[in-house]
């Protein structure tokens, strides 16, 4: 027989995501930011971790961890028992003792009740004997020009153009499943994110489907999720996570889930890069 065509699990943009990690286990951290709420967080086994702000009691919640290198992780929890709910994601950088916080939350928007809010925190890790420097991850527009092809699994991929500092741009080709899967419901090719520069070769992508949901919103099933995309240039690959609502037409029910993919250059017409955006004036 073919092995090719052997038959497969259903796979999903979880087919290329890493295993957990759970190298942080035992492990505690305070995160000094520059917001000056701190952060006390201590990755009690392979799941479980205790979480404060720094003078609070600690609170419980089950993590989700993965690595964008040697030294950089992904480590994602959403709070226990919070309604509307919230999720936060941290960028936690061994290499330069440098930490982001991406804090997300349901419900702040009373016209769009399944819009996300997002906010960014930067900060540095304590550590005893080491001096904390000025440096921090920061907003960029390094990645401007920047287009890439990702691969989600065997039969779908997605093609971006990083092209605004508040905008990304997102098309594929017509053998890719997300043709028959996602094109449908997007109103445009242009949704908001933002971009952290992690180190040279590193970022943060996050993009949040709020022109999708503003737009769309009660006509499509994906409600304004949140997808924070740990990138590696160097290796072309990236870690992510999603965080927001799936509607299946019959109930709106709660989703946050892990995902990987790997990179190819892609060559983008002209006419593709150049287009204007219909959300800005």
């Amino acid at each position: 027989m073919n092995y090719k065509d052997y038959p497969r699990p259903v796979y999903t943009i979880t087919q290329f995501c890493q295993p957990h990690c759970s190298e942080l286990k035992g492990q505690s951290f305070r995160f000094v930011m520059d917001s000056g709420y701190d952060f006390e967080l201590k990755v009690i086994d392979q799941e479980t971790c205790e979480w404060n702000l720094a003078g609070e009691q600690p609170q419980k919640a089950f993590y989700g961890c993965r690595k964008a290198d040697d030294t950089t992780y992904l480590f994602d929890f959403e709070l226990e028992g919070v309604d509307p709910r919230e999720n936060y994601a941290f960028c936690i950088d061994l290499e330069q003792y440098l930490v982001t916080w991406v804090k997300c939350r349901v419900g702040d928007n009373p016209r769009f009740p399944y819009l996300i809010s997002s906010f960014y925190d930067f900060g540095y890790i304590e550590k005893e004997g080491k001096v904390p420097g000025r440096k921090r991850h920061s907003f960029t527009g390094e990645l401007m020009g920047t287009t890439v092809e990702w691969h989600w699994r065997s039969d779908m991929f997605t093609q971006h153009s990083y092209y605004s500092p508040a905008f990304y741009r997102i098309t594929w080709s017509a053998d890719s499943e997300a043709d028959f899967g996602i094109g449908a419901w997007l109103p445009a090719s242009d949704d908001t994110c933002q971009y952290v520069k992690i180190k040279d070769k590193m970022f943060m992508f996050c993009l949040t489907e709020e022109m999708l949901e503003r737009e769309m919103h009660g006509t499509c099933p994906f409600r304004s999720n949140n997808m924070i995309f740990l990138q590696n240039y160097d290796r072309m690959y990236h870690v992510g996570r999603t965080f927001g609502n799936f509607d299946d037409g019959e109930s709106v029910t709660p989703r946050r889930t892990f995902f990987g993919a790997f990179g190819n250059p892609v060559h983008f017409e002209n006419s593709f890069l150049t287009a204007e955006n219909p959300y800005t004036v």
